[in-house]
Parts: C-alpha cells; sequence; structure tokens
C-alpha cells in the first residue's frame, strides 16, 4: 500500500477527487471517497526555460494549495499518477509517494 500525497490548487480539488473516484482508488473496505484534505501555502519561482501554468518568471509566487491524500494499492500508482498529471495539467504536478508499512502491524 502507498500514500499519495496530490497538491492541487482549491479550485481543482473537484477534478482530482473525481479523477480518484473513478479511477476507484478511494475505497478501504467497504467505503470509497476515503481521503484527507489539508490547507496549505505554496510557492514556486519558474526559472528560464520554465514554461508557468500559473504565475510569472522570475518572481516568487505564493498561493493557497490543498494537499489531498489517499491510500492506493501498489498496481494501481502508475496508473493513479499519469491520470492526476493529465488532469492538473501542470508543467511539474508535485504528487509525492510514500510506502506505507501498516500491514507489518496487527490492528484488530
Amino acid at each position: 500500500m502507498y500514500l499519495l500525497s496530490i497538491f492541487c490548487k482549491p479550485e481543482q480539488q473537484e477534478l482530482v477527487l473525481s479523477t480518484l473516484h473513478e479511477l476507484g482508488v478511494d475505497r478501504i473496505g467497504q467505503y470509497d471517497h476515503c481521503w484527507a484534505i489539508t490547507t496549505y501555502e505554496g510557492s514556486h519561482r519558474a526559472l528560464e526555460g520554465a514554461n508557468p501554468v500559473f504565475g510569472g518568471k522570475g518572481e516568487v509566487e505564493r498561493y493557497p494549495l490543498l494537499k489531498i491524500e489517499i491510500n492506493v494499492e501498489r498496481d494501481q500508482v502508475k496508473l493513479t499518477v499519469k491520470a492526476l498529471k493529465a488532469v492538473l495539467g501542470w508543467e511539474e504536478p508535485m504528487v509525492n509517494i510514500v510506502k506505507l508499512t501498516n500491514d507489518e502491524f496487527c490492528f484488530d
């Protein structure tokens, strides 16, 4: 199992969530729509050669971001990241992948 941390602008939230749901990766047991959302401030500075989707080149941009976290099975990670890159439309989307070790512990 892997944890995906997906960063997006607030106006992209529903697009990301619907993509995750359509892929069927939002399930845990007998539940779907399983994710966590937190608010952050993001920043970037587009360097020479960059093609930013928002903001200009050479200046530090600051903006609100959401982090959407979801657990995804190993065999669904690549497909999920590929779909997220397509819907986010960013030149360099920020999707972090962390291997979970929950299965090493007995939670019964």
